[in-house]
């Protein structure tokens, strides 16, 4: 008995020396135990709930985006720098043959050096790529494939890119559908 005493009263006073501060808390039984009642300050708690994941999604989405934009932007001013050149240069011919001729000599020229990195992009960066030629050029790729290529070309490339759910009829919308492509590339062109 005296054992179980003296290590009673020693646990209290160790306890004593910890805790300094004694506080009396409202408590309640409930099925042999005592449940205290303690008021806790107020916590903020931030979870990996929905809209946390859809906020993330999102992000990586739109950084993914910039990088394909930032990607192909390069390519789209080429294309619209190419355009003027042959355009420059079928202004003087009268004769449809030579015309052909100089299409196909660039086409050639243009072929040997963009085939390799164009077939590199993805779906999704060829189809911005699409957009921002249409931006730089004010023509559809479409238009330039029926003006280059000839119409039945044009309809050919048309029905192929329909049937991976694109269109090379489509238009850049800066205020819509392409507006985020816009903020992007407004981006590159201020040098950010």
């Amino acid at each position: 008995m005296t054992r179980m005493f003296t290590a009673i009263l020693l646990l209290f006073c160790a306890l004593g020396s910890q805790a300094q501060k004694r506080e009396v808390v409202r408590a309640a039984i409930h099925g042999g135990d005592t449940i205290p009642h303690v008021r806790l300050a107020e916590a903020t708690v931030v979870g990996k709930g929905r809209h946390a994941t859809r906020h993330r999604r999102e992000e990586r989405r739109n950084a993914r985006l910039e990088y394909n934009v930032r990607k192909v932007y390069p390519y789209a001013l080429l294309a619209a720098e190419k355009v003027q050149e042959i355009e420059n240069r079928l202004t003087p011919v009268r004769h449809e043959a030579e015309r052909r001729k100089i299409i196909k000599e660039e086409y050639n020229r243009l072929m040997k050096t963009f085939k390799a990195p164009l077939m590199k992009l993805s779906v999704n960066q060829g189809k911005i790529l699409m957009r921002l030629i249409y931006r730089e050029t004010q023509h559809t790729s479409f238009a330039h494939i029926r003006e280059y290529k000839g119409a039945m070309n044009a309809y050919f490339w048309q029905s192929v890119a329909r049937l991976f759910g694109h269109n090379l009829k489509a238009a850049y919308d800066p205020q819509g559908e392409d507006a985020e492509i816009e903020e992007i590339v407004q981006k590159i062109l201020q040098g950010k």
